[in-house]
């Protein structure tokens, strides 16, 4: 097994005997065809639907490593972005793909977040956080005034290090902690808090964090969809989701 950097994803190689093929369907203008996903698979990602791009020829893919283009065949994946330039300004198509992406997967995730909500809610957020990060300490810090501008945070564990850090096991027991509000707000002080052992939902957490191309935390994302990498104070976050 060889481990491959490619299209900045971490894709796992495998060779492998000659298999069926392995399809999705997919909806056309003529009605609804096979997209072949054997090869996509075979390079280690795992597809979850696929539909045609807004170029002829290419298919859209969502897979657990977030949106790939593809050839119509299955056999040719392509690296970077999408834009139409038919208006005054280039208009980013696949960012608008992977905002309905990140929508509609956090809404599967709502049981497992750590909410703080705000008693006049205006706006909900959901922020990818790690205990150790200074800047997720910064955030966490100014909690108050968040939800005294009417946004609700809804905290994900999202260890930059890795699922093997302290941080990643840090969080598992904040989680899993009987008051979750308090263990959060402790750990990012490096104060004890109590806890024990659970199914929590660090590892999907994570997952869903480098599925939405979080790179690092905090990682902001809106009602929207729309992603903001890092620390944004209260007064210029309430700015922009009021716009």
């Amino acid at each position: 097994m060889k481990y491959l950097a490619v299209l900045g994803l971490s894709i796992v190689a495998v060779a492998c005997s000659p298999e069926q093929a392995s399809t999705v369907p997919v909806e056309s203008q003529s009605g609804q065809v096979e997209f072949d996903t054997t090869h996509m698979q075979r390079m280690g990602f795992v597809v979850e639907s696929a539909k045609p791009a807004h170029i002829d020829g290419l298919m859209e893919v969502i897979t657990d490593q977030g949106l790939v283009y593809a050839s119509d065949d299955g056999r040719h994946i392509v690296s970077g972005r999408i834009f139409k330039i038919t208006g005054s300004e280039p208009d980013n198509v696949s960012e608008t793909v992977l905002e309905s992406m990140r929508v509609r997967d956090l809404e599967q995730v709502q049981d497992s977040v750590i909410e703080f909500q705000a008693p006049n809610e205006k706006h909900i957020i959901h922020v990818f956080t790690d205990t150790s990060c200074g800047y997720c300490r910064q955030l966490h810090e100014r909690i108050d005034e968040y939800l005294a501008a009417g946004i609700t945070v809804r905290y994900l564990a999202w260890p930059r290090n890795g699922m093997q850090s302290n941080a990643a096991n840090d969080l598992k027991n904040v989680w899993c902690a009987e008051d979750q509000q308090a263990a959060l707000s402790a750990a990012k002080h490096d104060e004890p808090f109590n806890s024990t052992e659970c199914d929590d939902p660090v590892a999907q957490h994570f997952a869903l964090g480098q599925k939405f191309g979080v790179r690092g935390t905090p990682a902001i994302v809106f009602e929207s969809g729309r992603m903001l990498p890092g620390y944004v104070p209260p007064e210029r976050l309430a700015a922009e989701l009021n716009k």
